[in-house]
């Protein structure tokens, strides 16, 4: 096929050549003749180009295809046969896009798809519902300028890949999970779920064990107090000696709980203002409290020392801070072995963070456990926990008050080498004194 095309082109040139020939041959200008019969050939392919081009403009539509053969026909045959894949991929292209959208739109949660500029691109029919965003109506939009909320603009200008919990409308009593997820190439996809339900759940959880608490504690205190009148009566029997002492112990195991429950239940349901906090002298709060604290617990069964920097502070509820060094030194000695060393610092990690780290050279705790350290009431070893008197919750009353004081705890720990609990306060709230606060 590729011959006959090149076949009809040489006729073509012979052609040319032939009446060029022809024409010096009759009148004796030879290079006349030839120059006129290439300039009417030029001119001729010119002609067809111009046809060529004027087809393209015109949307290269097979029904006005230039009237040709050679190979003028063949790049016009080339052309449609691009054209009609290129048409083949766009249906491909439109129905998996079409699908994908199909997808996406029929999820529950609210997804909105923006550009680099975090211009509205497309959104699904439960964005509507949710944030009031239509994909006719926005498309074009800024997101911050329909969204005219701190935390989403934040959220929009931050890298990390995470989720914030608002109420929107304002004042609406909806509470939205709003997470933005990179996709390839710039654009990123804006996911937010209604988590009201979740929230009113947990809201009743809190409120329940909060009422179930201050209900157990009165009958509790009363039956402490009786117990305590048994065991100091000197006309109790010997044989209800043992069992009122364990009577006791309980009763008292039971009211540490519920006072652990109820101080979780306070820093669930109130929000501290960070500008209202003061600056505490951590080196005196360790020193006068914690320090003391642990050495009483221990009762010279363990070995500890500390490093504390004594110009390092920082801004928080000092009765919060105090209960975040007192669990984790309860939680060493607790639950390390007589004998273990156990060392309290206070200093600056190389993220300028300050940081509390209660570390002990004990057994060490298994990777799977520590995730789970700071759930309420979770225990590695449950029978030996019951026995050292802990309550299971004092790293969830440490989590929870970190969170208030915008701060993390940090979990490490090898098995047989030892842990390290560290409370670290970000650098925003941390001051500096360059004089010994002592």
């Amino acid at each position: 096929m590729d011959s006959s095309y090149w076949r009809i082109e040489r006729w073509r040139l012979f052609l040319v050549l032939f009446l060029a020939l022809l024409g010096g041959l009759v009148s004796g200008h030879w290079a006349i003749s030839m120059a006129i019969a290439l300039a009417g050939y030029i001119g001729w392919l010119l002609f067809k180009l111009r046809e060529l081009v004027a087809w393209l403009e015109q949307g290269a539509s097979p029904l006005q295809v230039p009237d040709s053969n050679g190979i003028w026909e063949r790049i016009s045959f080339y052309i449609q046969a691009l054209q009609k894949k290129s048409e083949k991929r766009k249906k491909a292209m439109s129905r998996l896009l079409k699908r994908s959208q199909g997808i996406v739109g029929a999820l529950p949660y609210a997804a909105v798809l923006l550009n680099k500029s975090n211009e509205i691109e497309w959104a699904n029919q439960a964005a509507q519902h949710s944030l009031n965003i239509s994909n006719k109506r926005d498309r074009g939009q800024r997101l911050e300028n329909l969204l005219r909320l701190p935390e989403v603009y934040t959220l929009l200008n931050e890298n990390a890949r995470r989720e914030i919990e608002l109420v929107y409308p304002p004042g609406s009593g909806y509470h939205l999970a709003i997470q933005i997820i990179p996709i390839k190439k710039g654009p990123r996809l804006l996911i937010a779920r209604d988590v009201s339900e979740h929230v009113r759940l947990q809201q009743m959880r809190r409120n329940f064990i909060a009422n179930a608490s201050h209900e157990l504690r009165t009958p509790l205190t009363v039956v402490s107090g009786y117990l305590e009148m048994m065991q100091q009566d000197e006309s109790l029997p010997e044989h209800l000696h043992q069992p009122v002492d364990a009577a006791l112990n309980q009763a008292h195991h039971m009211q540490q709980i519920i006072e652990d429950l109820l101080i979780l239940s306070r820093l669930e349901s109130a929000n501290p203002n960070l500008d209202d906090m003061e600056v505490i002298d951590m080196p005196a709060l360790l020193h006068k409290q914690c320090l003391d604290t642990a050495k009483h617990l221990s009762a010279s069964s363990h070995t500890i020392d500390s490093d504390i920097d004594p110009a390092l502070h920082t801004k928080g509820i000092p009765a919060e801070i105090t209960s975040v060094c007192n669990n984790l030194v309860s939680n060493a000695i607790r639950h390390t072995p007589p004998g273990t060393h156990i060392r309290i610092t206070w200093q600056k990690n190389p993220e300028g963070n300050a940081c509390l780290s209660v570390i002990d050279n004990g057994e060490g705790i298994a990777a799977e456990h520590i995730p789970l350290l700071s759930e309420r009431f979770y225990r590695i070893d449950k029978g030996r926990s019951r026995e050292t008197g802990g309550t299971g919750l004092g790293l969830a009353i440490v989590q929870h008050i970190m969170q208030r004081h915008a701060g993390r705890l940090f979990i490490e720990s090898t098995v047989g080498k030892g842990s390290r609990f560290s409370a670290c306060f970000p650098v925003a709230i941390v001051d500096v004194n360059d004089s010994d606060p002592e």
